[in-house]
């Protein structure tokens, strides 16, 4: 935890969830605050860095797999291939809110330095939210 959590932060998940084994690697943690649900999305695809966004709403739920293009920004869950061997794509439950983060504070996380990088994600999501406050 980041020690920095006095703005009335329910974490929902004790850690992160990893998901180590694929590429993109993915992580998640949830956090619920002033009623609404968060998830903080780590993410790390063939090369360094780490890329860290947050979503409002549950990822971790509905199942995947996602299909997550953040170039044009499509993002839904995998349901199939049509005739041109496009994706067939169900809508999602929820949605980013954030871009990179830690590109977006100059934050370089290589593959190996996972567990810097939630505990910097962790104190971003903190930072981010305090943004918010009225």
């Amino acid at each position: 935890m980041c020690g920095c959590c006095s703005m009335d932060v329910e974490w929902v998940d004790d850690g992160w969830i990893e998901e180590l084994l694929w590429c993109p690697s993915q992580c998640y943690r949830r956090a619920r605050w002033r009623g609404r649900l968060y998830t903080l999305y780590l993410r790390w695809r063939w090369e360094d860095p780490w890329q860290f966004h947050i979503a409002e709403g549950d990822m971790v739920a509905q199942p995947g797999p996602y299909i997550i293009d953040f170039k044009s920004g499509r993002v839904g869950v995998l349901k199939g291939f049509d005739e041109e061997g496009g994706f067939i794509l169900e809508e999602v439950k929820w949605r980013f809110v954030t871009g990179d983060l830690f590109e977006e504070h100059g934050l370089f996380f290589r593959d190996e330095e996972l567990k810097e990088a939630e505990r910097a994600a962790e104190e971003l999501f903190i930072k981010w939210l305090a943004s918010k406050k009225p």
